[in-house]
């Protein structure tokens, strides 16, 4: 394994960069009860290394890379098996197997070093697949093309592998941008939290398309409510689900907000809510943000703003209206994806522009974020996912 220092932002000399590094190997890079993995995919050639894993020291902030991984095409979205076993990773291509589709890569998680093993890779039913989520039963990987504006549902074999897809769902329509609407994009596919309804967000339709599953077929529309629409133009982009199911947040790319959605569990019904700009008042300037999550606790949402380049932090209050309570910069450029530590006690930007991923301490009372100080170089990267062990 070959220890990562993760630079020092702060101007140490080069004498107290070295000190810290040896003291903080003095420490196991993993608690005593459990043990924690960090995993990045981004966008590389096949020459150049594309997928990471790295050992998480949460106590010391210390990343040791264990595995580089080449010749797995842009990996730009990554999902876990709830066994914990298996990594999924979407392949952001198209022209697999000489087909306009891209495709999905299965891999095995080494019990013992948490290292990768390939196990195969089958197409993604469409071009420019973007994200890729797994049913909480761990039968079907769900997979959205962004440029074939469609999602699939994969098979999961008992061994980790991937079989051919068995559901196929070709979004329909165009928004209200002439320039980036003219036809459907699907970005993203969530499981409910009781997996009982997935959620695809559109955003060229200005759409967030809503599914059943079932033992009959994985996926059914979803007829009590199809859809939920956003505001024309907003660009529906990634999602993120409260812990109580109850609400959904929607981040949109086009016009820099977040919309709520209302969800009734019971009668599969979404009504739209109020949105909330993702930026401070008065700024100008393009910008497209591009991930939203929830902290663990379900008090605070928190959403990336590319060209803005800053985190947008809100407080959820009690009837689930989220509240803008600021931003953070993320110390890069062009915040792709970010993702919160196992407890929610940090947040970790990929900067897909600056190759960097930055690091923040989460307030937990406030929900306000620090920088660290530090930061890990890693090229082109584009979503970071924790496994606890």
């Amino acid at each position: 394994m070959r220890k990562v220092l993760i630079k020092l932002s702060t101007g140490l000399s080069a004498v107290s960069i070295v000190f810290m590094a040896l003291m903080f190997s003095s420490y196991s890079c993993q608690t005593a009860d459990r043990e924690i993995y960090m995993y990045v995919g981004g966008y590389a050639s096949e020459d150049n290394p594309s997928l990471y894993v790295y050992s998480y020291d949460e106590e010391n902030l210390q990343l040791e890379e264990i595995q580089q991984l080449t010749g797995v095409p842009n990996p730009s979205f990554l999902a876990f098996h709830p066994s914990g076993n298996f990594l999924y990773a979407v392949n952001e291509i198209g022209n697999y197997m000489g087909n306009r589709e891209g495709s999905v890569t299965s891999f095995r998680i080494d019990p013992e070093t948490a290292e990768l093993e390939y196990l195969n890779t089958q197409s993604s039913q469409g071009p420019g697949p973007c994200f890729v989520s797994i049913l909480a039963d761990g039968s079907h990987a769900l997979v959205a093309n962004y440029s074939g504006g469609n999602i699939a549902a994969l098979p999961i074999d008992s061994d980790g592998r991937l079989k051919e897809a068995t559901a196929f769902f070709q979004h329909e329509g165009s928004g209200f941008d002439e320039r980036r609407q003219r036809r459907p994009l699907a970005h993203s596919i969530y499981p409910s939290v009781d997996g009982s309804y997935v959620f695809s967000a559109n955003l060229g339709t200005d759409k967030v398309m809503i599914y059943t599953t079932g033992q009959d077929e994985v996926l059914a529309e979803n007829t009590a409510s199809p859809y939920a629409a956003t505001a024309p133009g907003a660009g529906p982009r990634h999602l993120a689900l409260h812990p109580d199911g109850r609400w959904i947040y929607v981040v949109n790319e086009l016009n820099s907000t977040v919309t709520r959605l209302d969800f009734d569990k019971s009668s599969g019904v979404v009504s739209v809510m109020e949105s909330v700009s993702s930026l401070p008042e008065g700024w100008e300037g393009d910008n497209f943000p591009g991930d939203i999550h929830l902290h663990p606790s379900g008090k605070f949402l928190y959403a990336s703003n590319r060209g803005h380049n800053s985190i947008a932090i809100f407080r959820i209050e009690n009837d689930g209206r989220a509240t803008f309570l600021g931003t953070e910069s993320v110390r890069g450029e062009w915040p792709r994806n970010f993702s919160l530590d196992p407890d929610g006690k940090r947040l970790f930007v990929a900067n897909q522009r600056t190759g960097n991923i930055t690091i923040f301490d989460i307030d937990q009372n406030t929900g306000t974020l620090s920088f660290t100080g530090k930061e890990l170089k890693v090229d082109q990267p584009a979503c970071i996912k924790f496994l606890v062990r």
